[in-house]
């Protein structure tokens, strides 16, 4: 990289860095405003009110100078009734800013209820086998019959008795036609 290409890159991550920033800012301005103000939380959530009275409602009590960027989102959270999600918002956009990735989700799903130690262990495997920034939940269907479905991100693995039964009838399906 040349010299002229270096410094450009620097000054971009520097704009990049202050519009981060300023988000992160005007998020925190919103929450704060909506944090003290329960009365107007129960009405932004009340679905039984009209959505443009709780719209301006909402506008009404942010603060003036926002960008009109965050505006739009903290109208969108409020109309799909996701304001609660505002500082997790927040959170997240500094995580991909950063570069860094959003831990991915581990569900295990067993016949019956596993005992603590079981959980432990596979845990473990998992985290070996796919890193520590899992976030596991664990979940019952006796439908499996036995054995485990693991899901890691978009990774699936089947080990249950339903699926294995299935596969068995599919093979006897194909081999009688």
């Amino acid at each position: 990289m040349s010299d002229k290409q270096a410094q450009a890159q620097r000054y971009a991550q520097a704009v990049y860095q202050a519009m981060l920033e300023q988000w992160q800012s005007a998020l925190n301005q919103v929450q704060a405003v909506l944090s003290k103000d329960p009365a107007l939380m129960a009405l932004l959530t009340d679905g039984s009110k009209d959505t443009s009275e709780r719209l301006k409602a909402l506008e009404a009590a942010l603060p003036k100078g926002l960008p009109a960027e965050v505006v739009n989102l903290v109208k969108v959270l409020a109309q799909a009734g996701d304001l609660g999600l505002l500082s997790d918002v927040g959170a997240a956009l500094g995580r991909v800013v950063s570069g860094q990735k959003a831990p991915t989700k581990a569900e295990i799903t067993s016949a019956v209820a596993l005992a603590e130690q079981e959980q432990a262990a596979l845990r473990q495997s998992l985290a070996k086998q796919f890193g520590d920034d899992l976030v596991f939940t664990f979940q019952v269907d006796p439908a499996l019959m036995g054995g485990l479905r693991v899901r890691v991100g978009d990774r699936l693995i089947d080990t249950s008795i339903a699926s294995r039964l299935t596969a068995l009838r599919e093979a006897l399906s194909a081999s009688v036609r």
